[in-house]
């Protein structure tokens, strides 16, 4: 036997294990198929009590429902405050936890009408927590699928009171918007973030590797004390989400050993059906990210203002 050739063995074999232990704890699922709007059957939601066997049975059916109820009556938009902590690329990495922000959040036109098209509003007004470009904080975020000078053509801008652009705009999907949040400001709210929670784990049910348990139903003081369903869905490997709802997610070993997570739980309102809180933790445990939704007005009274960048300035 040629005197290189154990050593090519050794090699090809710690290669092959190496490719198995990777393909074992560090590969993710599929991507996730460009979503298609549930649609609803208009079918009476199910009483109090089927609702939560629903919960305690079938999640992906448990968020339809919230789908469904949210779309028949949150037809006008949500105010509501968003909680947020998230690690953005990693940063800040463990021990550290991830930052506060607390955000006044608005949204509109993200549930679809009667023929499937919507037109998604959304502004951010930061109360604490804001990050910060280039020496500035970001006090404001502004998206409108609206054109022209009543919108934002499909652009984030954001404002900087401080700096000296102080109004600036970029694509919602460019790297500029990717690095201030995981996921894109057109998805911000319930309903989009309910519907991200629904296909993913929808995917996984048809693909038979959805694993959910429901923990009881208790309040929580992270959205008002409101007492809620808590669903808790464990992944048999680390996954990472797309930045926004349809895209793909970024694969790379070197972002899912930085951003995956393997334990995902959500708080569903029990009175409103609202998934106002939702907990992504890594694989050793430490929280990824999460989003708390508190004070939820439903079809507020919106200033006509409200989407544009005269009412992002507004304080």
């Amino acid at each position: 036997m040629p005197r290189r050739l154990p050593w090519l063995l050794a090699v090809l074999a710690l290669f092959g294990l190496g490719a198995g232990f990777y393909g074992r704890f560090v590969r993710t699922p599929p991507p996730l198929a460009d979503v298609q709007e549930t649609v609803d059957d208009r079918q009476p939601l199910p009483a109090g009590d089927e609702y939560e066997t629903l919960v305690r049975t079938d999640a992906v059916a448990m968020l339809e429902k919230c789908l469904a109820r949210y779309a028949r009556e949150v037809r006008n938009g949500l105010a509501v405050t968003l909680v947020k902590k998230e690690r953005v690329r990693g940063e800040p990495p463990p021990p550290r936890e991830p930052p506060e922000e607390v955000i006044s959040l608005y949204v509109r036109g993200d549930v679809p009408d009667e023929d499937g098209r919507h037109c998604i509003e959304v502004l951010m007004k930061w109360r604490s927590g804001s990050r910060q470009f280039l020496g500035s904080e970001i006090r404001g975020a502004l998206y409108s699928e609206r054109p022209g000078p009543e919108g934002t053509d499909g652009k984030v801008v954001t404002w900087r009171p401080t700096a000296l652009l102080s109004i600036s705009a970029v694509p919602a999907a460019d790297p500029l918007a990717r690095g201030q949040s995981r996921y894109c400001l057109r998805d911000a709210g319930i309903y989009r973030g309910t519907l991200r929670t629904y296909t993913a784990w929808k995917q996984r049910q048809q693909a038979g590797t959805l694993r959910t348990k429901y923990q009881g139903k208790k309040p929580v003081p992270e959205v008002g004390g409101r007492l809620c369903y808590i669903v808790e869905r464990s992944c048999d490997a680390p996954e990472v989400d797309s930045f926004e709802i349809g895209g793909r997610p970024d694969t790379d070993p070197q972002t899912v050993a930085r951003e995956g997570f393997t334990r995902v739980r959500v708080m569903i309102d029990v009175e409103t059906w609202m998934q106002l809180g939702t907990e992504l933790y890594r694989p050793d445990g430490a929280l990824l990210a999460a989003y708390y939704f508190r004070d939820p007005v439903p079809n507020p009274v919106f200033a006509p203002d409200t989407f544009t960048t005269a009412g992002l300035k507004r304080k």
